[in-house]
């Protein structure tokens, strides 16, 4: 399944999916750490079993939609799942440093129920929203067939916010989201 979000016409990027192709983005599949409740941020954990098997999901899915170019946060479970999607998508990768996941400082390591948004070295909002924009807009600018972005879920909350002016509560391990024009534009 393919949840779909609208750009806002207040978003501050060049990006028209009208007059360009499609974005796809997909947060990587599950870790040990999700699985556990606990706040990753800049560790490095591998997917898990059942990670694998959410990017191999999502390739299926993926698969026939013209994909020609995947991007991915170079922190090794992003990179994993879009291994497993490029795989079956025969497409190559290309890594972002822009798109890895939000730093989350002293909390990371911990209960996602813990972390705090003034804590020692987390990563400012404001900071993190203007990251996944110029990340968003550095993909975007080239573009002439479909792409796939993957990355983290507090990265695409952040880009959803910035772009539709709504982002979900959770994005869920393997899930994928395509951005959408305006109806009315």
């Amino acid at each position: 399944m393919i949840t779909q979000y609208t750009l806002s016409s207040e978003a501050n990027v060049t990006y028209n999916p009208t007059d360009k192709v499609p974005v796809y983005l997909l947060r990587h599949g599950e870790t040990d750490l999700n699985a556990r409740g606990v706040l990753q941020g800049s560790i490095e954990e591998p997917l898990n079993a059942v990670g694998r098997q959410q990017a191999q999901a999502a390739a299926q899915t993926l698969s026939g939609l013209g994909i020609a170019r995947i991007v991915s946060s170079p922190q090794s479970r992003a990179r994993q799942t879009a291994d497993i999607v490029a795989a079956v998508l025969h497409s190559s990768i290309e890594e972002n440093a822009l798109l890895r996941e939000r730093d989350w400082g002293i909390y990371e390591g911990r209960p996602i129920g813990e972390r705090d948004e003034t804590g020692a070295g987390v990563e400012l909002l404001s900071h993190l929203n203007s990251r996944a924009c110029q990340a968003f807009e550095s993909i975007t600018a080239d573009l002439t067939a479909p792409c796939l972005v993957v990355a983290h879920s507090g990265l695409i909350k952040a880009l959803l916010a910035q772009l539709c002016g709504q982002a979900p509560d959770v994005v869920r391990n393997g899930e994928i989201i395509q951005l959408m024009a305006q109806r009315n534009a």
